[in-house]
């Protein structure tokens, strides 16, 4: 197992870069096709995945419209003389609570994709987490020549 973690972890750092050069943005239906033959998703996980990113999107976009829209009255708010503080205040918990929203709508949708995984799967998504808190690492191992 610790071998093919390794394996695992090498080719990952190993393509990476190669393939965040060739493809500055990656597109959304080819990231979940790769997400989805790396974690081995059935059809049937495939369909529920879908259902919970459509959810995710629902709920976030008019969420995020809210909130461009109350930091523009903030940001103007802000450009007067003698800006209000109480207008201020109320502006500050308002986008507040939004991102609390969207925050919210985000872990719904972590919970329940982490939710249909089996527990092979919930090992592969755990090693692409641990090797994303590595990664900045990386540069500073090939500096000093520990890494290639």
């Amino acid at each position: 197992m610790k071998r093919t973690v390794g394996i695992t972890l090498a080719l990952v750092f190993l393509a990476f870069p190669l393939w965040a050069q060739e493809n500055q943005e990656l597109p959304f239906p080819h990231a979940r096709e790769v997400v989805a033959r790396f974690l081995e998703l059935t059809p049937e996980q495939v369909t529920q995945w879908e259902a919970l990113l459509t959810t995710l999107r629902d709920t976030v976009a008019p969420l995020q419209e809210q909130l461009r829209n109350l930091e523009g009255q903030l940001a103007e708010l802000l450009k007067q003389d003698n800006p209000d503080p109480a207008a201020v205040g109320a502006l500050v918990i308002q986008v507040k609570g939004v991102k609390e929203a969207i925050g919210q709508a985000h872990r719904q949708y972590v919970n329940g994709f982490e939710g249909m995984l089996t527990g092979e799967q919930t090992a592969k998504l755990r090693l692409i987490r641990q090797a994303e808190r590595v990664m900045p690492l990386i540069p500073a191992f090939k500096a000093v020549q520990l890494v290639r």
